[in-house]
């Protein structure tokens, strides 16, 4: 919540001298037009325009990062927050210290818990226009140097496992059409065709088959280098179809990262078979098992994966989205990437897990109706993805490891209080899990344990601060 605001560092050591004066009653009624001017007069001298382009370019000149503690962290005061700003600053690259050429820029706290800080990217001395090179790391990074020094929550390290948000212009065409937008669902697409396919050319088959559009780029010697994809009937004010590259939708869905994924699969010849519940149930029992106690020849981050492939397999097949599938797998997503977003090798149980993916799919569920089965089988991928949180938490994958509690948690919520009690079920007999030798839990298998959002962000917006 936005209050108070005031000016708490400045480029040229002002700071509150930079306050604007009221103009009336409201604390937001303040006379911005001085420090507007003076944070544009670079600009200005420059030659450059004080209004954001008509012609659609997003690449204006002025930066803005804001900066939050969490809500467990205590208040700092004025003089800290403007430490931490110019830390920031310097630290990502946009205004050295002891550079008194370098670009104006001005720090304002909304509220006790944050700041925004807004630079305008032009150089004081030369005019010259620039733009940050690296500097989402770079300041990643400096945050955490300045949690660790000052005692606040620690934040997760920028790691390049989340997928591509939908921008503004996408949501808001999809609102107008009365749909979804169309980045989350082509991911959900890619990843089906994905598993299903073994590679480009099949790839792309099936994605056609499920009512997409697909495309391959090919190099001069005729191999695919590339692909694209887009919605049905999602096109420019042109009339020209929409696409979305596989590396725009994310980090393990670009082709090189999918023929990585394709070459490591093991011989898929023969009819997929329909499988029962309680052969998954068996193939999940032991990836947890597999991950609790890791072995270096299995390699746990493909286990993490190909846990992402049943349970978009299983999501494929959540009719109506009653069970609660669907949910886990979107949640679970980024638990599923290794940092770096490339696909990490498989051993027998990612290749396993794998393979009851591929089933599933081919198959379109199970083989017979078990309620008693299918609450089982909840129950043993719940644990899984208990013991995945719990091995990526080790491993300070601060956003893997919550993703996968959220998961988790949300197959609980649906799924934990439909147990069978009848005496001779599955489910009273315990789960796979339980008789692999894993006590029985009380209540729940998944235990939520929140993690702190990375705090420090940074956009660049139109010329106007």
């Amino acid at each position: 919540m936005h209050r108070s605001p005031r000016v708490i560092a400045s480029w040229d050591g002002l700071d509150a001298g930079w306050q604007p004066e009221r103009t009336g009653p409201s604390e937001y009624d303040l006379q911005l037009g001085p420090l507007v001017d003076a944070l544009h007069a670079p600009a200005i001298a420059a030659g450059l325009p004080t209004r954001a382009p008509q012609n659609g370019s997003k690449r204006g000149y002025v930066w803005h990062c804001s900066a939050r503690v969490a809500a467990s962290d205590r208040t700092l005061d004025d003089g800290q927050w403007a430490d931490i700003a110019r830390e920031l600053l310097d630290g990502a690259g946009i205004a050295e210290r002891g550079d008194p050429g370098g670009p104006r820029w001005v720090a304002i706290r909304h509220a006790e818990d944050h700041i925004h800080i807004a630079a305008v990217l032009v150089r004081q001395d030369t005019g010259r226009r620039f733009w940050p090179h690296h500097d989402y790391p770079k300041l990643r990074a400096t945050a955490r140097a300045i949690e660790h020094r000052l005692g606040l929550t620690i934040t997760a390290v920028a790691d390049d496992t989340a997928a591509r948000r939908p921008g503004r212009g996408e949501t808001e065409k999809a609102a107008r059409q009365g749909r979804g937008p169309a980045r989350p669902e082509l991911r959900r697409a890619a990843h089906q065709a994905a598993i299903r396919a073994a590679g480009p050319e099949e790839f792309v088959a099936e994605l056609w088959a499920m009512g997409y559009r697909a495309e391959l780029r090919r190099g001069p010697s005729g191999d695919a280098l590339g692909y694209r994809i887009g919605r049905a009937g999602d096109i420019t004010a042109a009339g020209q179809q929409v696409f979305y590259s596989g590396s725009k939708l994310a980090p393990d869905l670009s082709l090189p990262q999918l023929c990585r994924r394709w070459a490591q699969n093991a011989d898929r010849s023969g009819p997929a078979e329909r499988p029962s519940s309680a052969e998954a149930e068996d193939v999940v029992v032991r990836a947890r098992v597999a991950v609790g106690t890791p072995d270096p020849q299995e390699g746990v981050d493909g286990i993490v994966h190909a846990t992402g492939d049943v349970l978009t397999a299983l999501a494929a097949n959540d009719r109506g989205h009653k069970q609660g599938w669907s949910d886990a797998a979107e949640r679970y997503e980024r638990a599923s990437r290794a940092p770096g977003g490339r696909v990490p090798d498989v051993g027998p149980v990612g290749a396993e897990l794998r393979s009851l993916a591929r089933r599933l799919l081919a198959a379109r569920g199970f083989r017979g109706k078990d309620a008693a089965g299918s609450v089982a089988l909840v129950i043993a991928v719940a644990g899984l993805l208990h013991e995945v949180a719990a091995w990526q938490r080790e491993r300070d994958r601060a956003h893997q490891a919550a993703a996968a509690d959220a998961a988790g948690a949300r197959l609980q919520a649906r799924h934990l209080a439909r147990r069978d009690p009848r005496p001779g079920s599955r489910a009273a007999q315990g789960s796979g899990r339980e008789r692999a030798g894993f006590p029985r839990e009380p209540g729940s298998t998944t235990q939520v344990v929140p993690e702190s959002e990375a705090r420090m962000t940074r956009r660049s917006t139109g010329p106007r601060p």
